[in-house]
């Protein structure tokens, strides 16, 4: 069997695929990667001989929920405009059996179709598969199933395709056109989820029931990127890692450190909890950082820690919403604090919330006083109930694993279509 992965310009989403091509390789299969040019030195070593896909377009974020989401995708579309004759040229060139892509994989999905190879999707993000009494995604509501809340969805998801998402959706369309394929029955949205077989990363304890989730969705639990070869516990690691840890992360994407990093760094420093920050691609330099902050307190600040390492020794994950780390904590019984409503990231709190394993916060308060924060730290990080859920979801995690299950599923695919 020959694989293809084809990832989307992130750098979260491309390694995200490692473990399923580790998985892969561990069955024989002969795999290839197509990254960006960028994130090649950058993605997690693995088994696949690596190719580029070209480069990314530049993307600011700007406020708002549906609105943000929508810019987005536009911003993924143009950038899969220039990546798909690229994508095309090695679905030809190495005709793989099937094509594995991230669930915002747009010219992967295309170049697939367009040359008639069946394509594997996974999901590290809230699932994308609708349902009447499941919020539209990016609109960052509960999950609420009376009369009222089920008319609400209706009107907010027609909203959301009809106008938010239309010159998303009209850009998608163009691009089909463009490859030669007819305009698409999906909206934009779900465009790239799979008629295969779609894989997705958690556990059903945190979605949303839906009356009719396609036979062909399996969820796969939580991706465990593996640490770096060279890594070491630095000096700090024994004065600020015991038993009532905070971690707080502000992900890939987000750079600006008074969104989530700064308010929690000072309810840290006023209750005396010890804490890792993990500024991702911020600069430590802007909390005081890197290394061990002065007193009070036991808080250290750093661009990076693998987070495998150091969840064993965490009473509470504090994060604006990013799936991967918000799922791999929970993996560890780690209830999980999600802040803010940027992007898509409030559905990732909703869900946490729905599964009883965590809490959204919409806003952590002033920078001065984040006393909104400060009571939602304490109440997640000592709620039993909360942590009895956060047990709940551990469990259904530790019985999944994305590389075992996930390449089985796709090896039984590529047998059963051949």
């Amino acid at each position: 069997m020959r694989v293809l992965a084809l990832s989307s310009p992130i750098y979260a989403h491309t390694a995200n695929a490692a473990p399923f091509l580790a998985g892969l390789a561990t069955r024989g299969a002969e795999v290839h990667w197509g990254q960006a040019d960028e994130l090649r030195d950058l993605a997690p070593r693995s088994p696949a001989h690596r190719w580029d896909t070209g480069p990314t377009r530049s993307f600011t974020s700007r406020a708002g929920r549906l609105r943000e989401v929508s810019q987005r995708y536009s911003w993924l579309l143009q950038d899969a405009s220039g990546r798909l004759r690229r994508s095309r040229e090695l679905v030809r060139s190495l005709r793989p059996d099937v094509v594995l892509t991230d669930s915002l994989g747009y010219a992967a999905a295309l170049a697939a179709e367009r040359e008639g190879v069946p394509w594997v999707s996974f999901g590290d993000g809230p699932l994308h598969f609708p349902d009447e009494h499941t919020p539209p995604f990016g609109a960052g509501l509960p999950y609420r199933t009376e009369r009222p809340w089920v008319w609400r969805n209706r009107v907010v998801q027609a909203a959301s395709r009809g106008v938010i998402m239309r010159r998303t959706q009209t850009a998608y369309d163009a691009l089909r056109l463009e490859v030669g394929l007819p305009p698409g029955q999906v909206p934009v949205l779900e465009a790239v989820l799979s008629p295969f077989l779609h894989l997705h990363c958690g556990a059903p304890e945190l979605e949303y029931p839906r009356r009719a989730l396609p036979d062909h969705v399996h969820f796969v639990g939580a991706l465990r990127p593996p640490a770096p070869r060279d890594w070491e516990r630095p000096d700090w690691w024994e004065e600020v890692v015991d038993g009532g840890l905070v971690l707080a992360t502000q992900g890939t994407l987000r750079a600006d450190p008074r969104e989530v990093l700064a308010p929690v760094l000072t309810v840290l420093a006023r209750s005396g909890r010890p804490g890792v920050l993990t500024t991702g691609a911020g600069d430590p330099a802007a909390l005081g950082g890197p290394g061990l902050l002065p007193p009070p307190g036991r808080v250290t600040v750093t661009d990076f820690v693998p987070y495998e390492e150091l969840l064993p020794h965490v009473r509470l994950f504090v994060t604006n919403g990013g799936w991967t780390g918000a799922v791999l904590a929970l993996g560890h019984g780690v209830p999980v604090l999600q802040v803010g409503r940027t992007e898509e990231k409030a559905d990732v709190g909703r869900r946490v919330e729905w599964a009883g394993a965590g809490m959204h916060l919409p806003s952590p308060g002033r920078a001065d006083d984040p006393r909104p924060l400060r009571r939602a730290v304490e109440h997640v990080a000592e709620d039993p109930g909360i942590r009895a859920g956060a047990a709940r979801v551990a469990a259904s995690l530790a019985r999944r694993d994305p590389g075992r299950d996930g390449a089985a599923l796709i090896d039984a695919l590529v047998s059963r279509l051949g």
